[in-house]
C-alpha cells in the first residue's frame, strides 16, 4: 500500500523496512490510543476547559503525526492552536472534522491490514 492523503505509510516503511506485520500492529495500537485521546478531547469539550482541550489535541497531533496520519494531525493542530490562544472560535467544527478524519484514518489502517494478509 502506498501513501494516501490520509496515511503516509512510507515513513513507517522506512523504519520497519519489510515488517508489514509490525507496521500493522503499530497502527492498530495507535488507533487504540487515538480512541482514548478522542474520548479525552470530547470530555474536555463538554466541560469547556480549554487547557484540557489543548492537551488532548496535542496528544492526538503527536500520536497521529508519528504514524503518518497527517490529516488528523493537522486538524488536531488547529484545535490545539485555538485552545492555546484561549479562544473557542472554530474548535467545535474542527472537533467534528477531527472525528471524520479519524474515521478515514481508521479505514486506511483497515485497508493496510487487509492488503498485507
Amino acid at each position: 500500500m502506498g501513501d494516501t492523503p490520509i496515511l503516509e505509510i512510507s515513513r513507517l516503511e522506512e523504519i520497519f523496512e519489510d515488517d508489514s506485520g509490525g507496521i500493522a500492529d503499530l497502527l492498530e495500537a495507535a488507533m487504540g490510543t487515538g480512541a482514548t485521546n478522542q474520548a479525552t478531547l470530547r470530555d474536555a469539550l463538554s466541560r469547556h476547559v480549554l487547557e484540557d482541550v489543548m492537551r488532548a489535541a496535542h496528544a492526538i497531533k503527536g500520536s497521529t503525526a508519528n504514524i503518518g496520519g497527517n490529516e488528523v494531525a493537522a486538524v488536531a493542530a488547529r484545535i490545539e492552536d485555538a485552545a492555546r490562544a484561549q479562544t473557542w472560535d472554530g474548535i467545535e467544527p474542527a472537533a467534528i472534522e477531527l472525528d471524520e478524519a479519524y474515521e478515514r484514518l481508521r479505514g486506511a489502517v483497515r485497508a493496510y491490514r487487509a492488503g498485507i494478509s
